[in-house]
């Protein structure tokens, strides 16, 4: 009929140029639609009335309807219901890798198993995961749950609005009040109709429906929701009604716009694959806590075998506390600052004390046996006292009254209204973050490379003859404790160290 409805309008238009005379041309073709149609009797031509068989209409609709008004005003968008749309289509397969990616399933075999073995775990369960359930699953979750959304909007539609003005004495409170319909001026319900229309289109005659009331029920304590002999009638009423396109016709007719169409609201939801990405992100951030977590265990351990205990803020300005403005704007942060701190405070007062003193033993009071056996010792030393003064430098360039920390706070203040000069307060961060990471990984490089030259030292003690120094009894003369323990106990806390800032700039394999 809509076809043969608008090559009527192309006829029309091409054999006047008065838009006006086209419009009253064409309302007559819509009339006389309405008058052939089968539900004519909805609408009376004379007085531009819709009849009390279109009431009737609405209330055969509205009375199955009743049960569900209430139950689906907050349902349709509850995480519960999403929950059970999208369990109700996962076998059993599905649901025995969604328990592994569970946080209580990765936290308990973190406890049995290292992190290698439980990443890869994850990483395997999470792809099984996805590729079962983007195959198999995907489409009828949201075709389910868009199902769900359309008849949570036609089942909430205001339909005692309507029926209120076909019979003033309608209550929605008595459901078995009998109603008397009257008849009522058109132009009242126009839009209350066009709003139907738009909600009541989507409804199709689709198997899904069956799906949706059992999941319903399940989520109702095996309650029913809607008896389906009644839902069947109903979906069969409606799809007579809009087969006949009767209330297109009166709406078009009585707003005299007859090339008005109907624009239905087609729900449009993709939750499957939200899941999904949760399932997924879920199971990795529980992996990277537990790793996290442990890491932070062993630094701590370590740090405490280092330092005796946890060291305190010993920088002055590339702290967490002065990255906080920064945070607070979604500017960046400084990155490093606590492997930085450690750093500091182990150059501080270890290295420049005990481990000082003891290079320049060896340096100073040394005979080697070859001047280019004491090289890499002087080298790696005096580096190490070079990445230290860099770090103090570093660390005083971002105070306050500086160059490179007014910079900042200067876009920090524009920042909100100058993409520019957000842009260059984040290069500057990064500039400043680099360099603190640079410093950590220079700093790991040559403490290796002392450990190995001390390392040279403690065999070359117990060595008989010497290769690297032959003046053992006098450099051990001028030690007040052991020099073989102490050299031990240097080596030992410089690999401590080692593992310390490796554990900080280098992320678990």
């Amino acid at each position: 009929m809509a076809i043969v409805l608008f090559e009527k309008i192309a006829t029309l238009f091409g054999q006047t140029q008065d838009p006006e005379v086209e419009k009253r041309k064409f309302l007559k073709f819509v009339r006389k639609d309405i008058m052939r149609n089968e539900y004519h009797k909805f609408f009376k031509m004379q007085n531009e009335e819709l009849g009390p068989l279109m009431g009737k209409f609405f209330f055969d609709l509205y009375k199955p309807l009743i049960p569900l008004q209430i139950l689906m005003q907050n349902m349709a968008k509850s995480t519960r219901m999403k929950h059970h749309i999208i369990e109700y289509h996962m076998d059993s397969e599905l649901v025995a890798l969604q328990e592994r990616l569970s946080s209580t399933s990765i936290e308990e075999r973190s406890k049995i198993i290292d992190h290698k073995k439980l990443l890869s775990q994850v990483q395997n369960d999470t792809e099984r995961f996805a590729s079962i359930f983007s195959n198999n699953c995907i489409v009828p979750i949201d075709h389910c749950y868009n199902l769900l959304l359309t008849l949570a909007a036609f089942a909430t539609f205001d339909f005692f609005y309507i029926l209120k003005h076909f019979d003033k004495n309608f209550t929605a409170q008595i459901p078995s009040y009998q109603p008397k319909f009257e008849h009522v001026k058109a132009s009242v319900l126009i839009e209350a109709l066009k709003d139907f229309l738009e909600i009541a289109y989507p409804l199709d005659q689709s198997e899904g429906w069956t799906t949706l009331f059992k999941i319903l029920k399940m989520s109702k304590n095996e309650v029913e929701v809607i008896d389906s002999n009644q839902w069947n009638k109903l979906l069969n009423l409606l799809h007579e009604v809009q087969r006949s396109n009767i209330i297109v016709l009166i709406i078009r007719f009585v707003g005299k716009n007859p090339v008005w169409q109907s624009k239905p609201n087609f729900p449009d939801e993709h939750i499957a694959k939200t899941y999904l990405q949760t399932i997924q992100a879920e199971a990795e951030e529980c992996v990277d806590r537990i790793i996290n977590s442990k890491r932070n265990a062993q630094i701590d351990e370590l740090a405490r075998a280092v330092f005796g205990t946890l060291p305190g803020d010993r920088m002055k300005y590339y702290t967490e506390q002065h990255s906080e403005i920064y945070e607070k704007k979604n500017m960046g942060s400084f990155l490093y600052t606590k492997e930085i701190n450690y750093l500091k405070v182990f150059l501080i007062d270890y290295y420049k004390k005990e481990i000082r003193e003891l290079c320049n033993l060896f340096l100073i009071r040394g005979q080697w046996t070859t001047q280019s056996l004491a090289k890499p010792l002087s080298d790696a030393f005096h580096a190490i006292m070079t990445i230290s003064e860099k770090l103090l430098l570093f660390d005083e360039e971002l105070a306050d009254d500086k160059e490179t920390s007014s910079r900042m706070k200067n876009y920090l203040l524009r920042a909100d209204r100058d993409r520019g000069q957000a842009h260059s307060l984040k290069i500057l961060l990064n500039m400043v973050n680099e360099t603190a990471r640079k410093l950590s990984v220079s700093a790991v490089k040559e403490l290796i490379l002392l450990g190995i030259q001390l390392k040279n030292l403690y065999t070359d003690y117990e060595k008989k003859p010497h290769e690297y120094i032959i003046n053992w009894k006098e450099i051990e003369g001028a030690s007040e404790t052991s020099i073989n323990q102490r050299i031990g106990a240097a080596h030992k806390r410089i690999y401590n160290f080692v593992r310390i800032l490796k554990l900080f700039i280098e992320p678990p394999e």
